[in-house]
């Protein structure tokens, strides 16, 4: 008899990495179910930056108009010097290079629960929903599924899924449950106070910042009327406890009596920074994802950007495997996943360090400059991350000077045809691989996939060769050459360029059978 599940992938936590892969499952028809241990949803800013690759990811999720419409591209500094003289200086977000290829090419300042309200509008959209006031309470897999105990408000439970995601947080029950742990540091002398106030009468148009050599004090403008407090415990310093009264106290003692004047405070905080992350991202059938692998410093805003990344590279290899594919799928999300993490824990601990370096100095000279590293780089953006390594790569086709397999896929727009006037990006959305065929119109191999899990589209120079690169900005992005494939992956990275021809095709294809259910029967239902 078949084992019997109540749910396909349960997951275990809804802040912006679960509801990221909640919506990505949804909209491919995957069974699943998304619990939060929280009674509602979650109303603190905790993370504060969304960056390009992160709004490319919602916008293929169709969550993106309403980060759009809440962000703030440009947040210039205001620094409000001991002296008493306020000093102006740019946005610490820098601008991503054009050569990245992207309609979102900015950074924004908004509050972690603008970005989750944002996805879960649109899981409900997709037919889903997040269920509040469950907590995990034990695991117990087997070679079929994971048996999951949940504490609910009517009571304790049992859930049994094919696969599960912890997507709950530094302090994940499900990494506890699972006996994985987070191996690193926790540097105690690097300690924030933060929290969600309202009340300052100041510019929303600035983040605010009054340096003092017993700490700067910073308030960051997010949503329509909640600032986020941050302040640095200095090295030796004995924290207070984290209340409205005690904020305020730092204010008037650091920047004068009434210089400030705080009304609420709700998410209050005394945050240390951690480095550290799991050494495997899955354990049998139940997998890690966010910060429940991996936890590091705040500078540079990667927390929330890494989870989701991490989320929208994990989706598609679930449903492929529930699809038909092979499992060993799955190990390609830790084999591509694992070294970003690592690279993100060493970027941001040294650009904390830089910052601290700074914070007790009094002037807003040398502050301003470490802050803004923070915003620099194709790392910070997402969108440089590359998977070059990865064994989903072919690897056999002919040298380019354009983007390569693991690369993302960038954009290019200028693209005409029958009904259809857009860009690259148009063609890729949804939860399918792609196919772009450069100047050949005759049948491919690869069509035989059509519809169920590839799109094809050709490109050419002249009319009758499917779309038309009317800009000619495909071939100045691509350099692609006469009769190549160009095959990119559901999470927009290329997969495969290679040649019409020459058995290449079907050497692709043996290639892609670990990782695409080609020739696989449909998962049971």
């Amino acid at each position: 008899m078949a084992d019997v599940c109540d749910t396909e992938v349960l997951i275990i936590g809804a802040g912006p990495t679960g509801l990221t892969l909640a919506c990505d499952l949804a909209r491919r028809g995957i069974a699943h179910r998304i619990v939060e241990r929280g009674p509602v949803p979650n109303r603190a800013t905790r993370a504060k930056t969304i960056q390009p690759r992160s709004l490319e990811v919602l916008d293929d999720l169709g969550a993106v108009d309403h980060v759009l419409r809440r962000g703030v591209a440009e947040l210039p500094l205001r620094f409000h010097e001991p002296s008493g003289v306020v000093v102006d200086k740019p946005s610490i977000s820098a601008r991503a290079s054009t050569s990245f290829h992207t309609p979102y090419p900015d950074a924004l300042w908004i509050g972690q629960f603008d970005v989750e309200s944002a996805l879960r509008q649109r899981l409900e959209e997709l037919g889903g929903r997040v269920e509040f006031g469950v907590e995990m309470a034990g695991i117990d897999q087997d070679d079929d599924a994971v048996t999951v105990t949940l504490r609910t408000p009517d009571g304790e439970q049992t859930a049994r899924a094919r696969y599960v995601v912890g997507a709950d947080g530094g302090r994940s029950s499900a990494r506890k449950h699972i006996g994985l742990p987070l191996v690193g540091k926790t540097y105690e002398q690097q300690r924030w106070y933060l929290g969600d106030v309202t009340g300052p009468d100041l510019d929303r148009g600035h983040m605010h910042i009054w340096p003092s050599e017993r700490g700067m004090l910073g308030l960051t403008p997010l949503g329509s009327d909640v600032w986020q407090f941050q302040s640095p415990i200095l090295p030796g310093e004995e924290p207070g406890t984290p209340s409205l009264e005690f904020y305020q106290r730092l204010f008037d003692e650091r920047a004068g009596h009434g210089a400030v004047v705080l009304k609420s405070a709700t998410w209050l905080s005394v945050y240390r920074v951690n480095a550290r992350m799991v050494e495997n991202y899955r354990q049998g059938r139940v997998l890690l994802a966010g910060d429940a692998a991996h936890v590091h410093s705040a500078a540079g805003g990667q927390g929330m950007n890494t989870g989701i990344q991490d989320a929208y590279n994990l989706g598609w290899k679930l449903a492929g495997v529930l699809d038909g594919a092979p499992p060993a799928l799955l190990d390609t999300y830790a084999a591509e996943r694992i070294p970003i993490a690592r690279t993100v824990l060493e970027m941001s601990m040294s650009k904390m360090l830089r910052v601290m370096g700074q914070v007790g100095r009094g002037s807003g000279d040398g502050l301003g400059s470490a802050l803004a590293d923070i915003g620099d780089g194709a790392m910070n953006s997402g969108l440089g991350v590359h998977y070059r390594t990865s064994p989903v790569n072919y690897r056999h086709g002919r040298a380019t000077s354009g983007p390569v397999a693991g690369d993302r896929a960038p954009n290019a727009g200028g693209l005409e045809g029958v009904a259809f006037s857009g860009d690259l990006f148009d063609l890729m959305g949804g939860p399918y691989w792609s196919l772009v065929v450069h100047e050949h119109t005759d049948p491919v191999v690869l069509d035989d996939a059509e519809p169920r899990h590839l799109r094809v589209h050709r490109i050419g120079w002249a009319p009758g060769s499917g779309l038309v690169d009317a800009r000619g900005e495909f071939r100045r992005v691509y350099r692609p050459h006469p009769g190549e494939l160009i095959l990119i992956r559901p999470d927009g990275y290329i997969a495969a360029r290679t040649s019409v021809g020459q058995g290449r095709e079907a050497d692709l294809i043996d290639h892609l059978a670990p990782f695409w259910p080609i020739g696989n029967p449909a998962r049971p239902r």
